[in-house]
């Protein structure tokens, strides 16, 4: 089911690599594939996330984010800085991912673009510079 094939008017607003994670108990563990997150916002303001394996181009996840319902977190448990959860603040929804850019220094750029998405939606100038993609 593609949930976005509807919605012609999003514009892309942040793309990166970023494979999933899955949760067993109280642990996060890894899945291997490549992944790639991408972030569009549509007319109306909604915010649309939607992750898919780069291998297959299959999208697996495709959310509906109202703006502030959302944020976007380091988890501070990882030894190596590079995983991050996408958490609903009135639900119990939970969506980890792990890094898979190249270079770690633009992980700082992507949560805090990621988290400004979130809270305000696109930047102003999100046409031209604002737009990220990895």
């Amino acid at each position: 089911m593609d949930l976005f094939q509807g919605e012609p008017d999003q514009d892309l607003v942040l793309e990166f690599r970023a494979g999933k994670m899955s949760m067993q108990g109280k642990m996060v563990y890894a899945d291997h594939r490549k992944g790639l997150v991408s972030v569009s916002q549509a007319d109306d303001g909604m915010i649309y996330f939607a992750w898919k394996d780069r291998s297959t181009n299959q999208v697996e996840d495709e959310l509906i984010i109202f703006p502030k319902e959302a944020e976007f977190k380091k988890v501070p448990q990882c030894t190596t800085g590079r995983v991050f959860l996408l958490q609903f603040r009135e639900a119990e929804r939970k969506y980890f991912f792990w890094m898979q850019e190249p270079k770690d220094v633009d992980d700082e750029f992507i949560f805090a673009l990621m988290n400004y998405i979130l809270s305000h939606g696109a930047p102003p100038d999100s046409e031209e510079s604002s737009k990220k993609t990895l």
